[in-house]
C-alpha cells in the first residue's frame, strides 16, 4: 500500500525585519511557498546585527490513515509501516543555503493558517504569526513557536513522548537544492496511539544554525496553494500489505505458503462451523492436506493454518498455511522419477478433520533448479488489466499483471488462439508515471515493498489508490521484476489512463 495524505493547512512564521520594524504580527498563510531561513547582520539594531528567522507549519489530513488503521488494514506496529513528510524545492534561480540541517518537530498547539500573502513586505496581518499561534490559542509559549521538550509539559513543540521517545527528524542539506524528505513515522504512530496531539509539524533550522553568525537565505518549498499540484506538501504513507500465495510456485525444499479466500455474497467473510455457525478465526484454527495419488491410494502432507493477518490484524475471510515439503521424502523421490513435477490437491478443513471446507483444483509443486549452469535472465513480457481509460479520484481498481516468461517453455501453437500461461515471481513491484512530464508519482519500493504485487491462484494482482495521483493527469504503469539479481523495469506495459472526477 502506498498512500499520500494531503496537508490541511501550512504557512511559516517570521520576524524579519523590514524598514527597521519587526514583522511579528506578519501572516504569510495563503503564500505559494514556504520559505526557510535566517539572516544574520543583514539589518541592524544600533551596532548590533540583527538575527531574522522563519520556521515552517504544516498539519496534514490524518483521518483516512485513521481509517485504515481502525479497519485493520495497517498495523503501525509491523516494520514495514513507514511515514515521510516530503516538501517539494521548488528553486527558482534565487541564492539559495547549503550544508545546513533541519529539524522537523510535532506542535503540541494548534496553528490557524491565516490569508496573508506579502512575502515582500511582510504586511499582512493574521494569525498564526511569530506571536501568537492562532486566534484561539494565543500567543506561542515563546516567540516564534520556540519553546521545544517532552511531554507533558505545556510546549510549543514536541520533542519527546510522554515515555521518552523521541518523535523528531532531521535532514542535512548538502547542496540546498534537494526536496525535504524525513522518517516521521514515531510522530505519526505516536499521534494515532493518543500520546501526543495531533496538530501538524514545525520545521526549522537545526538550533546551532539559528544562533551562529552565518545568514542562510533561502530554501524554498511549494506550499499547498502552489500552482503545481505536483509540488505540493504530502505526507507518504507506505506499508506492505501484499499477499504473497504460492499455489502457481510451490517447490519443494522451500518454505511456501497457500491461501483461502472465503466469500459471501460477494464480500469476504470468516468461515463459518457446526449448528452454533462458529466463525473459524485466529492461529491453528483449521488444516490444510495436501494429498498426492500413490499406488493403491493417496499420501498426504498435513499442515496446520490460521487466519491470515496483516501485521497484527486478522483478515476477514482469508487463511494461510505455511507449507514446507522435503525432496528427500520417500513418496517424494519415487514421484520425482516418473514426473519432473508432482500433482497436490489442497484440501482445507476442519481441526477435527470432520468437515471438510475446500477440495481445491490440483496444484503442481516443482523440485529446486539444481545443475553446473547458473539461471540466464529471463525474457518476460507483460500485460496488465483493470486499468480503464479514465478513474474518479476515490477509485482503488484490483489491477491484473499477467506476467509470461518467454524464455521457458517453449510452446508451439499447433491451433489457435492459445491462452499460455502466467507466471508468478515473488519480487514484483509497480510504478506510476505521468506521461508527459515522465514524473514518478509512486515510485518502486524494494525496501518497505509498499508497491510489492500479490499473488494468488489466477495470477499477480495490486490495488491501486487514485487519491495518491493528481487529479486531471495521465499516467501509465511500469513493472519492476527482481530475480536474484537480475532487475527488469518493464515500462509502460499498460493503457495511460486520467485521475478525473468529471
Amino acid at each position: 500500500m502506498y498512500r499520500t495524505l494531503k496537508p490541511k493547512k501550512d504557512a511559516y512564521i517570521t520576524d524579519r525585519v523590514v524598514k527597521d520594524v519587526r514583522s511579528h504580527t506578519a501572516n504569510v498563510g495563503a503564500a505559494g511557498s514556504l520559505d526557510l531561513f535566517k539572516l544574520y547582520g543583514t539589518t541592524l539594531s544600533g551596532t548590533y546585527p540583527n538575527i531574522e528567522l522563519s520556521r515552517l507549519l504544516i498539519q496534514f489530513e490524518l483521518q483516512p490513515l485513521r481509517d485504515l488503521v481502525l479497519a485493520g488494514k495497517i498495523d503501525i506496529t509491523n516494520p514495514s509501516f513507514a511515514c515521510t513528510l516530503k516538501l517539494f524545492d521548488v528553486y527558482g534561480g534565487q541564492p539559495n543555503p547549503s550544508n545546513f540541517t533541519a529539524t522537523v518537530f510535532p506542535l503540541s498547539r494548534s496553528f490557524d493558517e491565516g490569508l496573508g500573502r506579502d512575502v515582500v513586505f511582510y504586511a499582512d496581518k493574521d494569525s498564526c504569526n511569530f506571536l501568537t499561534s492562532s486566534l484561539v490559542g494565543g500567543a506561542w509559549l515563546a516567540s516564534g513557536c520556540n519553546l521545544g521538550g517532552g511531554l507533558p509539559a505545556a510546549l510549543d513543540f514536541i520533542t519527546a513522548s510522554a515515555v521518552g521517545v523521541s518523535v523528531g527528524g532531521s535532514q542535512l542539506f548538502i547542496t540546498g537544492e534537494e526536496n525535504l524528505e524525513v522518517d516521521v513515522t514515531t510522530a505519526i504512530s505516536a499521534t494515532l496511539t493518543g500520546q501526543i496531539p495531533d496538530q501538524g509539524f514545525r520545521i526549522a533550522l537545526e538550533q546551532s544554525i539559528e544562533n551562529n553568525n552565518r545568514s542562510y537565505f533561502v530554501k524554498r518549498f511549494a506550499s499547498r496553494t502552489a500552482f503545481n499540484e505536483d509540488k505540493h506538501p504530502r505526507l507518504i504513507v507506505r506499508y506492505d500489505d501484499s499477499i504473497q500465495d504460492d499455489s502457481q510456485s510451490l517447490f519443494l525444499d522451500s518454505q511456501s505458503f497457500l491461501f483461502l479466500y472465503n466469500y459471501v455474497r460477494a464480500a469476504s467473510s470468516n468461515i463459518t462451523s457446526g449448528s452454533s455457525l462458529t466463525q473459524i478465526t485466529g492461529s491453528n484454527s483449521l488444516i490444510l492436506k495436501l494429498s498426492t495419488e500413490i499406488s493403491g491410494g493417496t499420501y498426504e502432507f498435513i499442515f496446520t493454518g490460521s487466519q491470515h493477518s496483516s501485521g497484527r490484524n486478522p483478515t476477514t475471510g482469508i487463511y494461510s498455511a505455511s507449507v514446507y515439503i522435503p525432496s528427500t521424502n520417500s513418496i517424494i523421490v519415487s514421484k520425482l522419477q516418473q514426473s519432473s513435477s508432482i500433482k497436490f490437491k489442497p484440501i482445507w478443513g476442519s481441526l477435527d478433520g470432520t468437515t471438510t471446507y475446500l477440495s481445491g483444483a490440483a496444484i503442481s509443486c516443482f523440485p529446486p533448479q539444481r545443475g553446473a549452469q547458473s539461471i540466464d535472465p529471463r525474457k518476460f513480457v507483460i500485460s496488465v488489466f483493470g486499468i480503464q481509460d479514465s478513474h474518479p479520484t476515490d477509485d482503488s481498481p484490483v489491477v491484473r499483471a499477467h506476467i509470461f516468461d518467454f524464455t521457458t517453455p517453449f510452446f508451439q501453437a499447433a491451433r489457435l488462439p492459445v491462452e499460455l500461461p502466467g507466471v508468478t515471481i515473488r519480487d514484483v513491484h509497480y510504478q506510476v508515471r505521468d506521461v508527459i512530464t515522465n514524473v514518478i508519482a509512486v515510485p518502486f519500493d524494494t525496501i518497505k515493498n509498499s508497491t510489492r504485487l500479490s499473488s494468488d491462484a489466477s495470477g499477480m494482482y495490486f490495488k491501486l489508490d487514485m487519491i495518491s495521483l493528481t487529479k486531471d493527469r495521465t499516467y501509465v504503469i511500469d513493472i519492476l521484476i527482481v530475480t536474484g539479481n537480475d532487475r527488469q523495469v518493464h515500462k509502460n506495459v499498460s493503457k495511460s489512463f486520467r485521475v478525473t472526477d468529471l
